[in-house]
């Protein structure tokens, strides 16, 4: 039985980064973990596309689906669509010094699939999100 790292780059409309504007909100695509994946790591990055100010975050939230809850009445897989039914996974600062961008790593529920959700706490400015993640796949 062997282990491998498997990158999976997380995509927004099939870009590999999106841009959110101040206050909105952002869900990635959903991608499908390994079959034989046992833990997985999400990098995180966000980058102000202006002069940072003092509030210029963004919130990252994990929504992990199982499946289709319903069973019989759907054949889709379902997920949270709002930071509420969500993980929280880290707040970016992208204000300070050396602080934009701002990148972080922070561990990842496994499940089926996950989408991921970014939220801007910036009152002015667009912040580009981007992220990977790894999983450890058993074979």
């Amino acid at each position: 039985m062997g282990v491998s790292n498997n990158q999976l780059q997380i995509l927004w409309a099939t870009a590999a980064n999106k841009s959110v504007a101040a206050t909105a909100v952002a869900i990635s695509d959903a991608i499908s973990f390994s079959a034989g994946c046992v833990t997985a790591a999400i990098t995180l990055k966000a980058d102000n596309e202006g002069t940072p100010a003092d509030g210029d975050t963004v919130d990252f939230y994990s929504l992990v689906t199982c499946g289709d809850p319903d069973a019989v009445e759907d054949v889709a897989d379902e997920y949270g669509a709002v930071k509420e039914h969500g993980e929280f996974l880290a707040q970016l600062n992208t204000y300070g010094t050396s602080f934009d961008p701002a990148v972080s790593t922070v561990y990842l529920q496994v499940g089926k699939a996950v989408k991921i959700l970014a939220k801007s706490n910036a009152a002015a400015n667009a912040i580009t999100v981007s992220a990977c993640i790894n999983e450890k796949v058993v074979s």
